[in-house]
């Protein structure tokens, strides 16, 4: 329950945030409103921000939260960058601390590095990570943060507890023991809910049993917007899906809206070839998915990929049969997995769906978090949470092939168009700038298909009313954040 040691993601990032607070936070519409800090000011090109820290802020342990300790986690998390836990810290040039005041100097105009980074670094403990060498490695007594909760305990692979922070400076938590179970099987988890075993699902639940738990007794169901995405992911490093037209040719197979009927029972919304949630700040909605299965007949004929034995194509020799991983824990990517495999059989590409623990999907394609230890997988079932959606330079984390930008380019993605995009939308000194190299980026991306975005899935949240009913839905994330729990004056 660190910054570090979280599991990846949502519920991840959610819990963490129940423990470590950030400079900025987002409200439920999303909009930045004052944490850690009262406010910021950027100075008139966007090239140094001033942020005031509230006052009278204190860690877990009852030491007092300063400057230093800002400054400290900026170049913490510079220099152990792994994984999706540490921030984007490049572009800042300078941190300096003086009394309530921290000072972000940056290497270029930057006007979004409130949402970029103000609202996404959670801020450390000086006095505890700088003896901290190998952040993977910390421990359940140094989590430790500036949090309404408290980690009372852990028990390996099957839950936390927390405690209400009586001092956390924000208000005072309505919840004051939190008790978190984790429950590896689904089905396991919604018997939970139903007998009253637990309180709330994090986990969205799929449409099939949603519609019976409306009518349980006790039980509220809640549905709104999600910013995530779930994506059909190539390796780009694999010799057949070095070929865009490959690619574009998988995509084009795909009846996206099929998945959204079929698997989402019309709960979601099919993914744009540009990667963009359409409600998401930023989208271009004028790309739509092209379902035309002639169209990747054609590519892969103009490729020289002849029908062979058993119907699958011969690319310079090889059959065109791929694996595909799938996470065993999700009945709906499975499900995603088995139509994709038959659709792609239609024009000619095998597929085995190969199901395997989330971990083991992991590391082979993520190994221990790093891009930079390559992957082993040819194509896999992916997602990105939400928070991925709220930042318009968080794209190129996805795409460079620089992979101390691309720190999470698990696709290995490396196609030169790209990566000059990806450094233009990254060196942007406008908004407006910004936005139209945004676009530029994600009709290249409908170009190139470096993965297939298939759907947003709507999210779906099962609690009992009886036990609480004070949660609050983000937009695009959910019920599980710190709005549910506190009141923090918005």
């Amino acid at each position: 329950m660190t910054p570090y040691t979280q599991q990846t993601g949502f519920p991840g990032n959610n819990l963490v945030a129940l423990v470590y607070d950030k400079l900025l936070e987002r409200d439920a519409k999303n909009d930045l409103k004052p944490l850690l800090a009262t406010g910021f000011e950027a100075n008139p090109d966007n090239t140094a921000f001033t942020v005031q820290l509230r006052p009278d802020v204190k860690w877990h342990d009852g030491k007092p939260l300063t400057t230093e300790d800002v400054a400290f986690s900026v170049d913490y998390y510079r220099q152990n960058p792994q994984g999706d836990s540490a921030p984007s810290i490049q572009g800042i040039q300078d941190v300096t601390a003086q009394d309530d005041t921290v000072i972000f100097t940056l290497t270029s105009p930057d006007p979004d590095f409130p949402n970029r980074l103000l609202a996404d670094m959670r801020i450390l403990p000086k006095h505890i990570w700088q003896s901290i060498d190998s952040p993977e490695t910390a421990t359940v007594e140094q989590a430790v943060g500036t949090g309404p909760y408290k980690l009372v305990s852990y028990t390996k692979d099957r839950g936390y507890e927390l405690a209400a922070n009586p001092d956390y400076a924000m208000g005072e938590p309505r919840i004051q023991t939190i008790k978190i179970s984790i429950i590896p099987d689904q089905q396991t988890a919604l018997a939970a809910l139903r007998t009253g075993e637990v309180s709330i699902l994090t986990r969205t639940i799929p449409e099939e049993q949603a519609t019976g738990l409306e009518e349980q007794r006790g039980v509220k169901i809640q549905r709104g917007s999600s910013f995530t995405s779930i994506l059909l992911a190539f390796n780009n490093g694999h010799p057949a899906f070095e070929e865009p037209k490959v690619r574009s040719a998988i995509s084009s197979a795909i009846n996206t809206q099929r998945l959204v009927d079929t698997v989402l029972r019309g709960r979601g919304l099919p993914g744009s070839p540009g990667f963009w949630h359409p409600e998401a700040p930023g989208a271009d909605t004028s790309l739509n998915h092209q379902y035309n299965p002639q169209r990747s007949v054609a590519l892969l004929e103009e490729i020289g990929a002849q029908p062979g034995p058993n119907g699958i194509r011969v690319l310079d020799g090889t059959p065109m049969n791929y694996t595909l991983l799938v996470q065993s824990s999700s009945p709906e990517r499975i499900r995603s997995a088995e139509l994709i495999r038959d659709m792609l059989k239609e024009v000619g590409i095998g597929v085995e769906v190969r199901s395997m623990d989330s971990d083991s999907v992991d590391a082979k394609v993520w190994p221990e978090l790093d891009v930079t230890k390559g992957r082993d997988y040819d194509m896999t079932m992916w997602g990105w949470s939400a928070p991925v959606m709220l930042d318009k330079t968080s794209i190129a984390n996805i795409l460079d092939s620089d992979t101390s930008v691309g720190r999470l380019n698990i696709t290995g993605t490396n196609d030169p168009d790209i990566d000059r995009l990806t450094g233009e939308l990254r060196s942007a000194t406008t908004s407006e700038a910004r936005q139209e190299t945004l676009d530029d980026l994600q009709g290249t991306v409908a170009e190139k298909v470096p993965f297939v975005t298939l759907y947003y899935p709507e999210n779906t949240y099962g609690y009992r009313q009886d036990a609480y009913g004070g949660w609050v839905y983000q937009d695009g994330q959910g019920l599980f954040n710190k709005m549910s729990f506190v009141d923090l004056g918005w």
